[in-house]
């Protein structure tokens, strides 16, 4: 019987995440945990994501005036959240 060495449990985790194409779902998870450190603050303070439903990110705002600015801004956010999720940072 060879003698593996010891592997840390984050590297395992990951690479089973990995195995099953998981790892993209679960960082998308993590934008409800980091939003605040990789959306721009003003608009961190007025929008939160509040679910992800069928690939879409549904944004709870303060009025309809931030939702308008979300709508205006949405490439910007998409390429935010992507850089998030895919780690391009």
């Amino acid at each position: 019987m060879k003698n593996i060495p010891p592997k840390h449990i984050g590297e395992i985790i990951n690479s089973y995440l990995k195995d099953r194409n998981w790892t993209q779902r679960i960082n998308g998870y993590n934008i409800f945990q980091s939003w605040e450190d990789f959306i721009p603050n003003k608009i961190a303070l007025n929008a939160k994501p509040i679910k992800i439903q069928d690939n879409n990110l549904f944004i709870r705002v303060k009025n309809h005036v931030w939702a308008n600015e979300l709508k205006i801004r949405k490439g910007e956010i998409i390429n935010l959240i992507e850089i998030k999720i895919l780690g391009i940072i």
